[in-house]
């Protein structure tokens, strides 16, 4: 079931100061040329490293696009988090995760800086610009228009994907706008979805299953194949591209196309890989664990942590259920000999409303009440491994307006045969659930 789903995750673009390359979109890259992933089926920000490390930088969101600074200050377009309520803002964190906001009522996948460090956002019809202090403008608007993503060359040129499809022969545009707002069309793509601009000024972009590349002039010609559903683009100073494509692999083709994986999600050991919804022996295609098959996966919001040992993984993800509702649960696995068997889950529920009922119901605060959490709204989620043997279990308790009542940490013990026991619940402060 999971594996006829796609992740609409829609990216970004680049900003190209001098010799130092600011990215901006869906995946970003620093300046040490970390890439950095809007992950909204998460509702996080992770950070790559070149040895395939995964972490999470930010949490709680639902990021639309990212752009980092000249400063390094990481830029994200924060979009809706429930339906109940609305929080449209662009936050700003610094290098050590530090976060502040930056302006409110405004929110996108498209975000760059230019030269001077003016920031500039995409809304519909519409580009605004803001200065370093916050100072609102709009740069140009086009009635009708749908920008998405953009990216500025060495000029200050800017390129934008416009997603509105103004005649079906003649597919959707990407635009060129010069600095002092003049519009022209530089090319028109059937699916155009992401685009980056390296320092000769070549713009990638991401389409069906490959990635196009165009001359300064125009000419255009296909610049890879091998990526994939791609939707986020990025480009490092060296002319090497980057690519998520909603996925749990960054994947790096250097400036003649030639593909490399340049980060998976690898359990620590290195020797085991998480590829879509299957494990497999990392580096190969031989599959280990199909988790679909497993578990009846329902959608892509899945994430796989890692015990420190490898020995042990966690599994966060949504089985099948109404539509209307959102039921999320986590399930546990255990290397024995060369095979990963399934542990004893947290819950057994097999619908929402049951993922408090015992065992967890059992240590859970006198007086508490699950039935007064929304049905329609049932989670219990790995939150991280403390060592090889302890796991924190995250289980929130939402009311009918889908507002965060109040929430628990479980903690799980294992033994050496995988059997665990809750033995420490904690329940969240009103300062822990405002963080929330």
């Amino acid at each position: 079931m999971g594996k006829q789903f796609i992740i609409l995750a829609i990216a970004g673009v680049g900003t190209i100061f001098g010799f130092m390359k600011a990215q901006a979109g869906g995946l970003a890259l620093d300046a040490a040329g970390n890439p950095y992933v809007a992950d909204s089926s998460k509702h996080s920000v992770f950070k790559y490293t070149p040895d395939g490390t995964k972490s999470a930088f930010a949490t709680g969101l639902y990021p639309l696009g990212l752009c980092f600074d000249r400063e390094g200050n990481l830029f994200v377009s924060d979009g809706a988090v429930t339906d109940a309520k609305s929080r449209r803002s662009i936050l700003k964190f610094t290098p050590d995760g530090k976060r502040s906001t930056f302006t409110t009522g405004i929110s996108s996948a498209g975000m760059a800086f230019d030269r001077s460090g003016d920031l500039f956002v995409s809304q519909g019809d519409s580009i605004f610009k803001f200065t370093p202090k916050g100072v609102k403008s709009t740069f140009v608007t086009s009635k009708g228009a749908n920008f998405i993503d953009f990216a500025f060359d060495e000029a200050g040129n800017l390129f934008v994907v416009d997603q509105a499809l103004w005649e079906a022969s003649l597919g959707r545009s990407i635009v060129k706008i010069t600095p002092d707002g003049a519009k022209s069309t530089f090319t028109r793509l059937e699916v155009p979805r992401d685009l980056t601009v390296d320092a000769t000024g070549n713009v990638y972009v991401s389409t069906n299953y490959e990635i196009l590349r165009f001359t300064p002039d125009g000419t255009k010609n296909t610049f890879s194949s091998e990526a994939g559903e791609a939707w986020d683009l990025a480009v490092d100073r060296s002319g090497n591209i980057f690519v998520w494509n909603g996925d749990d692999a960054v994947l790096k083709f250097d400036p003649s196309g030639t593909a490399t994986t340049f980060s998976r999600d690898l359990s620590p050991d290195k020797q085991w890989e998480h590829k879509g919804d299957e494990i497999v022996k990392a580096g190969t295609a031989q599959v280990v664990l199909d988790l679909d098959q497993e578990l009846d996966l329902y959608g892509p919001e899945s994430e796989i942590l890692w015990a420190p040992d490898s020995k042990r993984f966690g599994f966060n993800y949504s089985p099948l259920h109404a539509h209307h509702t959102t039921y999320k649960k986590v399930a546990f696995y255990q290397l024995r000999g060369d095979k990963w068997v399934a542990l004893h889950q947290p819950s057994d529920a097999l619908q929402p409303s049951q993922l408090l009922q015992p065992p967890v119901k059992d240590h859970l605060p006198k007086g508490f009440n699950p039935r007064h959490c929304a049905p329609e709204w049932d989670e219990l989620k790995l939150r991280t491994w403390t060592d090889a043997n302890t796991a924190i279990v995250y289980a929130p308790c939402y009311d009918h307006s889908r507002d965060l009542k109040t929430a628990f940490l479980l903690t799980l013990k294992f033994d050496d045969a995988g059997t665990w026991k809750i033995v420490k619940t904690h329940q969240m402060s009103k300062k822990e659930l405002e963080e929330e």
